[in-house]
């Protein structure tokens, strides 16, 4: 690990941090609103103002850490200190300054930096702006520039206690003059101070607001240069920024956007309805005061239409939200792309379905050949593995052709009233041998005695439970327990499939319903799976009206939780309709 260095003026730079009159003193809103607006920005944990001392370094305000100050001589803003404009470190481990520092191989674990010096009035370097993560990221040049501007409104937050002072100072010097205006050489000599220290505050004005105007023309030709369109709000939903790529692609200027209301915007669902305001990312990520990402479709004057991902982040004061960015991304590309690797991905699977049959019958012939009866066991284990082999291969087929026809609309699906207690039933029967094999066990649950039928494709449904309980069974241990269980209320029906397996980390829970997703842990434990089940029953279900929820706890187990809505034609089935 590298120490920190110590610059060359560390003595004119410590008299400079000292004349500020900030180390050690309370929290300020004015200088937390920058540290959260940095970590809000970059959707980093962690961001401080932090004071260089001679032996420490002091965060006059931080966000995610619980800490208030720290050594100087393992701080990485010690070294961001004598940067000249921005030090950014995107991985610790692979930088050899920092790969063994305490900070990096323990608690916060941090993996990536991004600090720029802080100047006092008089020129010192007097502490850094930081954000820091604990994974790896990409900073670009864009990137740089917002936190650089940043940098720019605390130093003016830093050395506006002085430029107080001076006021003061003038102040006190003007009640003087009129106490001694007895004596007209001490007022002249007054007056003089006076015009001195009006002069020095009017010069440390000059340079503020001159100071201002460059960051505030850096930072909109930042906002003008970005790629993605991007929308600011103020707290009653109107424009405030419209920058040229929002322009272009939106087919709007941005004298005819800004200060109006963003819901005067025209977006449409994938069939052609308008979106409710309710349903709208604005309105999400204002009532809620989290990251809201939405798939919708812009409608233009000329009455075309293009795909769009909006992604709208709460710029949040104390808890409350006092405005809102929106970035807007034209994903049409995306799109295009996505629907040409389904169409190959279904085009491959027909292509390998039949060839694949083929091979199962001829496996299945070879296996009622006396020559092979009679042969060496090893010639039987052969066979056996690629008859395996091909199995795999023919359901993994069979999960492409299924995922190519949801992501193309076609499933087609024969809605009929299900006695879903029966179906559990029969699932739960066929999978105990299962259960067996693995010494887990298996039970089904029935919370009430009645159960509404629900209409939906009785076949998919099967497929959608046998997929849970089977993943349950197979990521739980032996002598464990997975419990089925079925309860109702007066909307839906639920479904519960609790384990006492692995269990899924948070970071997991968030990618484990997208295609081909699978956790590090479960790759471990069952090699063989495709990553396509969750996504399949996940697209089941939501067809249906309903939706899947999960609850995990890593070394405790697993819960999925199925609500599906009860329809207007659903039956109650009597207690001996259930238990058969």
């Amino acid at each position: 690990m590298k120490v920190a260095p110590i610059p060359d003026n560390e003595t004119e730079r410590l008299i400079s941090l000292h004349k500020l009159g900030l180390l050690d003193t309370h929290p300020e809103k004015r200088f937390d609103l920058i540290t959260q607006t940095a970590a809000r920005i970059f959707n980093a944990p962690i961001s401080t103002l932090t004071l260089v001392d001679s032996n420490r370094e002091w965060f006059k305000s931080c966000q995610g850490l619980p800490e208030h100050e720290g050594e100087r001589a393992i701080s990485f803003c010690g070294h961001a200190l004598l940067e000249d404009e921005i030090l950014v470190i995107q991985d610790t481990t692979k930088d050899e300054r920092f790969a063994d520092n305490p900070m990096v191989t323990g608690k916060p674990f941090l993996r990536f930096y991004a600090g720029v010096p802080l100047m006092s009035a008089d020129g010192q370097r007097v502490g850094v702006l930081c954000i820091k993560d604990t994974k790896p990221r990409e900073f670009s040049l864009e990137d740089q520039e917002v936190l650089k501007g940043l940098t720019s409104w605390a130093e003016v937050e830093l050395n506006s206690r002085n430029l107080a002072l001076a006021m003061s100072t003038q102040r006190k010097l003007m009640t003087e003059l009129k106490e001694k205006n007895s004596n007209l050489s001490a007022v002249e000599n007054t007056q003089t101070e006076t015009n001195k220290a009006l002069l020095n505050v009017l010069e440390d004005l000059n340079a503020v607001k001159d100071d201002l105007q460059i960051e505030k023309a850096r930072n909109e030709a930042t906002i003008s240069s970005l790629g993605e369109g991007l929308v600011a709000l103020d707290t009653e939903r109107k424009v405030t920024i419209f920058n040229n790529a929002a322009e272009k692609m939106l087919s709007i200027k941005s004298t005819e956007i800004v200060s109006k209301k963003i819901t005067d915007l025209r977006l449409e669902d994938e069939a052609g309805q308008i979106i409710p305001f309710s349903k709208r990312p604005t309105t999400i990520a204002f009532e809620t005061g989290k990251v809201t990402k939405v798939t919708a479709y812009f409608l233009r004057k000329d009455k075309s239409r293009f795909p769009i991902s909006i992604t709208a982040t709460p710029i949040l004061l104390e808890g409350k939200t006092i405005g809102l960015v929106e970035l807007i991304r034209d994903i049409s590309q995306d799109m295009e792309i996505e629907n040409a690797k389904s169409e190959f991905v279904s085009l491959a699977s027909h292509q390998l379905r039949t060839p694949l049959g083929v091979i199962k019958w001829y496996l299945e012939a070879l296996g009622t050949e006396a020559y092979i009866k009679d042969s060496p066991e090893v010639v039987k284990s052969y066979i056996d593995q690629i008859s395996k082999s091909n199995d795999r291969l023919i359901n993994l087929v069979k999960d492409l052709l299924t995922v190519s026809r949801i992501e193309q609309d076609r499933v087609k699906d024969e809605p009929s009233l299900v006695n879903v207690v029966e179906v559990l039933k029969a699932v739960v029967n066929e999978l105990q041998i299962l259960a067996q094999q693995k010494q887990i066990t298996l039970v089904l649950n029935l919370k009430k005695t009645q159960i509404p039928q629900l209409k939906l494709d009785s076949g998919r449904f099967q497929e959608v439970i046998e997929n849970f309980i089977t993943n349950a069974l197979i990521y739980s241990q032996a002598g464990g327990t997975v419990e089925v269980s079925i309860d109702f209320n007066d909307r839906d029906v639920l479904i519960q499939f609790k384990d006492t397996g692995m269990g899924i980390s948070p970071e997991d829970q968030d990618r484990l319903f997208t295609k081909f997703f699978r956790a590090p842990q479960a790759v471990i434990s069952d090699p063989e799976g495709s990553g396509l089940g969750l996504y399949v029953g996940k697209s089941y279900v939501e067809g249906w009206g309903g939706k899947i929820s999960v609850e995990s706890t890593v070394g405790v187990g697993t819960t999925f939780t199925i609500t599906l809505p009860i329809t207007s034609n659903g039956n109650i089935l009597n207690k001996s309709d259930q238990l058969g």
